[in-house]
């Protein structure tokens, strides 16, 4: 009989060695899921987003790090829910007990340059030697192949190459970067899935399996569903703003204390939201019978959605067309999504804790997936610059006291 797990990944151990974004984003949905993920930064320095501003104490947030227990923002709402230590893998001792954690461990998250870490002796094929049922999962810009293997990258570059600000700002105006970080994110939550895949796997073949992620390649992926072959091919242009190529009208309309969305697709759609608007009249007018006459006629579709809008609140606006069930939200912004009802009611706003116990403030989202039977969150704040230490090398790798203080003394750790 199997043993009541509490969480979903209870008894899985992830290695995250990685920093800035994507690995630490991945890294934190699997802490969610109930993996022990243990994060190991470089003594002394950590996460180089450790760095950035703003910082977190225990009193509160500002803008200057004080001191050690201060904490950048980044840090804490990056790697919430994990357990930190550190380690030197370029010094022999470092790579000897980097290999006791492997063997101990399930998964390795790495997002080095690409060759990083066969520099330290630490490709696949090696660490299959340590553990045969490792899952080796690497993210980097480009991947592990090709032509733009060694190329540095970040959110910025990725949107500029996978064809993201291609398709994302006005027809008029100039490649636009995605606000959210999807150069980043994206490719977490792809690798989120290829480690969840290779653990189901495991299961049944007993092997682990070598992940290779390209933040190119994720990022084109969600690209390619607009078709990008057959616009460049017509001369259509692949900026659209807020519109849709396929559907009219599908964009935000100006309202007189904001802007509104609104969604219109078919023909059934276009009657409802035609007497909702009070505009029944148009239903006799051949530019806007079907969907594609009204694609054709776009700009007047949208004149006539505008010159409804603007002469009333969002709120109002909103309510007209929710009663006739035309999909359509006010647009928020940023401090009214902190404020959002439907979000607060599921619990994905939360305040940041702090590994010292004190209240930050600051807010965060929380893990946006709910499941019937057992919990999925954040269960702890991110931890201290090696907070763990002791608990990792003593309990689980087994060094005594002494043998901790002289790692430290020789900056192993």
């Amino acid at each position: 009989m199997k043993a009541t797990i509490k969480r979903h990944l209870e008894g899985i151990r992830v290695i995250d060695l990685t920093a800035w974004l994507t690995g630490p984003f991945l890294g934190m949905q699997l802490a969610a899921l109930g993996a022990e993920v243990i994060k190991i930064e470089r003594p002394g320095s950590g996460d180089a987003t450790r760095a950035s501003i703003p910082f977190a104490g225990p009193g509160g947030v500002g803008f200057g790090k004080k001191g050690p227990e201060h904490i950048s923002l980044i840090n804490l709402k990056r790697n919430r829910g994990k357990k930190g230590i550190t380690l030197d893998m370029k010094q022999d001792r470092g790579k000897e007990i980097f290999r006791m954690l492997v063997a101990r461990s399930d998964v390795l998250l790495e997002n080095f340059a690409p060759g990083t870490m066969e520099s330290f002796g630490f490709d696949y094929p090696a660490l299959k030697k340590i553990n045969p049922k490792i899952i080796f999962c690497s993210i980097a810009g480009y991947g592990q192949s090709g032509p733009y293997r060694d190329l540095s990258a970040y959110d910025l570059t990725i949107q500029a190459t996978s064809g993201v600000m291609a398709v994302t700002g006005f027809p008029d105006g100039p490649p636009l970067r995605c606000g959210p970080w999807i150069g980043d994110m994206v490719p977490a939550l792809y690798g989120l899935s290829a480690v969840l895949t290779a653990l189901f796997s495991r299961e049944k073949t007993g092997r682990g399996e070598r992940i290779d992620i390209s933040m190119q390649d994720c990022n084109f992926a969600l690209v390619m569903d607009e078709a990008l072959d057959i616009l460049v091919a017509r001369g259509i242009p692949t900026r659209q703003g807020n519109k849709s190529p396929r559907a009219v009208p599908w964009s935000t309309f100006p309202t007189k204390d904001g802007n509104i969305a609104i969604c219109v697709y078919t023909n059934d759609q276009w009657k409802v939201f035609v007497e909702a608007i009070q505009r029944e009249d148009s239903l006799q007018d051949p530019r806007f019978k079907n969907l594609e006459d009204r694609m054709e006629n776009a700009a007047e579709v949208e004149a006539m959605v505008t010159g409804w809008s603007k002469n009333l609140t969002s709120q109002e606006a909103v309510r007209i067309l929710r009663e006739k069930k035309i999909p359509c939200a006010p647009v928020l912004e940023a401090k009214e999504v902190l404020e959002d009802p439907q979000l607060k009611s599921r619990g994905m706003i939360q305040e940041l804790k702090h590994p010292l116990g004190g209240k930050t403030g600051a807010k965060a989202a929380g893990f946006p997936i709910r499941f019937s039977e057992l919990p999925a969150e954040y269960s702890g704040p991110a931890p201290m610059l090696g907070q763990h230490n002791e608990e990792i090398y003593m309990d689980l790798l087994g060094f005594s006291r002494e043998e901790l203080k002289q790692l430290e003394k020789e900056r192993v750790i």
